[in-house]
């Protein structure tokens, strides 16, 4: 059976037994359309692994090519089972991440790494307990992780105990993200701490507390990329403005919100410039005024100050990363979910590996 969506065109071949008088045997004869004993013909087991890197569920692909669901399966597994990593080898530069995979593992967490530089998947893990990385990790030469010159992580405890164990020669980055994410966190709480004791108060402040609902995104956007030209009507000041001057107007309506709030930018501003010196200045000069949740956030900044340098130093991040995974919240996402962890973990390596290959043949063609 072949099938050339949307029609089915099912080609009958009859068989010919052949009889040996030397061994006294019999054989049938063999075809390359298909294998012996099967009834799918070898081009749509060829082109059912090629449209899997497309956005389309198992049933549906199913479908367009005349088979069960239960086949196109046991395809994927057979292909996936092809991509097994090479424990002899690894990239110089790793990036480590999650993403929420499927109910019956632990933490419903699953591990991914990739290449930093070429941004392809490596592997996935079932999850990130330690003694799981531990173990995966292991099974590598330590030839191979000698080669490893930085990985790229989150603040996740479990990472830092396995890189410093495995990798000799790693160094960890810290990713930039994170970084950003724990001060506008702090940030964020002291706004809403704020907000708190306005909350029920005379009618003056209860016009304060909508205007920090209503702009709190502005308070966590870089100064220098806030509008200080345009004046804009603002509703909630009843009059045209531009972004810098409400900003100005929030923060001066409690001390403890505008000194988190210009520490906030000062770090924010050189981590931009990737100016470690005065960041550490400035996690060293701290106010009292600052909030208590900022002094949380510099707290952890410090412990992690050495793995920040690298963050400085090195261009790589785990934003190459984070795209894969949305990528794969879409496959997902299309298939209403997953119950095996180990489909849902083939579905996403052939469809990267073979988006990859066509990625890398379409640039040969251009070359060409």
């Amino acid at each position: 059976m072949v099938e050339f969506f949307p029609s089915t065109y099912i080609h009958s071949i009859e068989k010919q037994r052949f009889f040996c008088r030397d061994c006294q045997t019999t054989f049938v004869a063999a075809s390359p359309e298909v294998d012996a004993g099967c009834f799918i013909a070898n081009r749509v087991k060829q082109s059912i692994p090629i449209e899997l890197q497309d956005n389309l569920s198992m049933k549906d692909l199913a479908h367009r090519h005349g088979v069960s669901p239960t086949t196109t399966t046991r395809i994927l597994v057979q292909r996936g089972n092809e991509h097994a990593p090479d424990f002899q080898h690894l990239p110089e530069n790793l990036c480590f991440d999650e993403f929420k995979s499927v109910k019956h593992v632990t933490n419903k967490m699953s591990f991914i790494f990739c290449d930093a530089a070429t941004r392809k998947i490596i592997d996935i893990l079932p999850n990130r307990l330690q003694k799981t990385l531990r173990d995966y990790f292991s099974r590598y030469s330590l030839k191979a992780r000698a080669q490893v010159k930085t990985i790229v992580i989150d603040m996740n405890a479990a990472y830092f105990t396995v890189i410093t164990e495995l990798f000799p020669n790693a160094k960890i980055i810290i990713d930039r993200f994170h970084i950003v994410q724990l001060m506008s966190r702090a940030l964020n709480q002291t706004r809403v701490t704020f907000m708190k004791k306005l909350f029920g108060t005379d009618h003056e402040k209860m016009k304060d507390y909508r205007k920090l609902k209503r702009y709190w995104r502005l308070m966590l956007k870089s100064a220098t990329h806030l509008n200080y030209q345009d004046y804009l009507y603002q509703r909630l000041f009843k009059k045209p403005m531009p972004e810098t001057e409400s900003v100005d107007y929030l923060i001066s309506l409690d001390p403890t919100l505008k000194a988190t709030y210009q520490l906030y930018q000062e770090l924010l501003y050189y981590a931009q410039k990737n100016d470690i010196k005065r960041f550490k200045n400035s996690l060293a000069s701290l106010k009292p005024e600052v909030s208590i949740y900022m002094k949380t956030s510099i707290k952890t900044l410090k412990k992690h100050l050495n793995r920040i340098e690298n963050t400085f130093k090195y261009p790589f991040s785990n934003g190459p990363l984070e795209g894969l995974i949305n990528k794969i919240k879409v496959i997902k996402r299309t298939a209403y979910g997953y119950r095996s962890f180990w489909h849902f973990k083939h579905r996403i390596l052939v469809s990267f590996k073979l988006t990859n290959q066509k990625n890398n043949f379409t640039c040969l063609s251009k070359v060409v």
